[in-house]
């Protein structure tokens, strides 16, 4: 299904939190006005979101290497250094 439209079929889970990140996400849905769902669901699409990201970044990174486009040790260290002297 297209990245951004709703399932039709419900999907219930069991979730297993320690209490102190239960009672911050108690915390945050009366804080917000919102509910823990909501909020789960929330998390979840940006977990899922950020993973892909750097699943991308990943292959594009091995892509780079097998390309050949890399830069020696020596120029990246002269290049933090320089960063940190400014």
């Amino acid at each position: 299904m297209p990245r951004g439209l709703k399932s039709a079929k419900l999907i219930v889970m069991d979730l297993y939190l320690n209490p102190e990140t239960e009672a911050k996400l108690n915390e945050l849905a009366v804080r917000t006005h919102r509910g823990t769902d909501e909020l789960l669901q929330e998390a979840v699409d940006h977990l899922v979101t950020y993973n892909e990201w750097v699943e991308g970044k990943v292959k594009s990174s091995l892509a780079a290497v097998e390309r050949g486009e890399t830069v020696p040790d020596e120029e990246v260290l002269a290049w933090l250094e320089r960063r940190e002297r400014s």
